[in-house]
């Protein structure tokens, strides 16, 4: 089947650009980068017999460390889209009555060394409350107690940020179950990948009363190739004090590159950019499963069940 421009997914994401332009990065002295990112997935074989299938990937938006322009989608199937509900980021969803789904996604991101500050739609009341697998009242929670509370939030948030380096350990052992952002998990593990670090330190800074806040995207090659494909998603964290607004720490990055410990205090480099944000997302249409423990790669449904034979491919071309 041929695939078709969405007009009306240009006109929706423009005017979602819209309420964040006086956030919108307009400082040339920081460090950036330009590329563009091509996003593709497709559902090739559905299930003899199926009459609803569902393919919803995220869209990113403008923040006050990146631009999103030249939002090109095309879907072979019809379409919804919205922004996504308990966090932040856009979705969309490409539907058929039982035929194969594939849908591309192609944007320019301008990428800004990010130090933190206000972010308007980050709430701080939220970002005290648990999430699925951040609960606040377990092992996290007890380890939390035993740990100093004096100083300054950003002093504490520095103790925990060290703290988190130093128990947790960048692995990713096969058949074991990193990787889903469990907080409690971490705690036992003291392994995993970036959702497991930084879903620990999160429940750590909001057992503490720190506001904590998650984000989700890519990490982007360098490199002189022109077009290179990105392998996989990574994530950071947030957290929240009165003097700096929201202080961005990396330390998954930091436990691979320990020399940049500092560096990633405080500070996260412009070979990213941001995706998704929250956790237990709510999507539109709204799946059958509820929400998703975060979303960044492709998530699809048929007739009603979660299908996991979906094909995806990230690149990003250098500017």
């Amino acid at each position: 089947m041929r695939l078709s421009l969405l007009a009306g997914s240009l006109l929706a994401l423009t005017a979602c650009r819209s309420t964040h332009d006086a956030l919108s990065p307009t400082d040339t002295a920081r460090k950036h980068r330009s590329f563009e990112f091509t996003y593709e997935a497709s559902i090739e074989a559905p299930p003899a017999g199926a009459k609803d299938v569902r393919l919803w990937i995220p869209i990113p938006i403008d923040t006050p460390d990146q631009r999103i322009e030249d939002v090109r989608i095309e879907a072979n199937g019809r379409t919804v889209e919205n922004a996504i509900e308990n966090g932040f980021g856009k979705s969309v969803c490409v539907m058929s009555s039982g035929e194969p789904v594939k849908v591309k996604a192609s944007y320019r991101v301008t990428r800004y060394e990010t130090h933190g500050g206000p972010l308007a739609y980050a709430d701080l009341e939220e970002s005290l409350q648990p999430d699925a697998k951040i609960p606040l009242d377990g092992k996290v929670a007890l380890m939390a107690a035993s740990m100093p509370t004096a100083g300054d939030p950003r002093a504490v948030g520095k103790a925990l940020y060290q703290h988190t380096l130093e128990r947790m350990k960048y692995d990713k052992p096969e058949g074991q179950p990193w990787g889903r952002g469990d907080a409690e998990w971490a705690c036992d593990s003291r392994y995993g990948n970036c959702t497991d670090f930084h879903s620990y330190f999160i429940g750590l800074a909001r057992t503490k009363q720190i506001p904590a806040r998650f984000e989700m995207g890519f990490s982007i090659p360098g490199g002189d190739n022109a077009v290179e494909p990105v392998k996989g998603y990574h994530c950071w964290a947030y957290f929240w004090n009165d003097a700096d607004g929201w202080v961005p720490v990396d330390i998954s990055e930091a436990d691979k590159a320990q020399e940049k410990a500092e560096y990633f205090f405080g500070t996260l480099d412009e070979h990213r950019f941001t995706m998704t944000g929250g956790r237990d997302l709510l999507l539109t249409p709204r799946p059958a499963a509820g929400a998703l423990n975060f979303f960044i790669y492709p998530y699809a449904e048929v007739d009603g069940v979660e299908f996991k034979d979906v094909k995806r491919s990230f690149s990003r071309k250098n500017l």
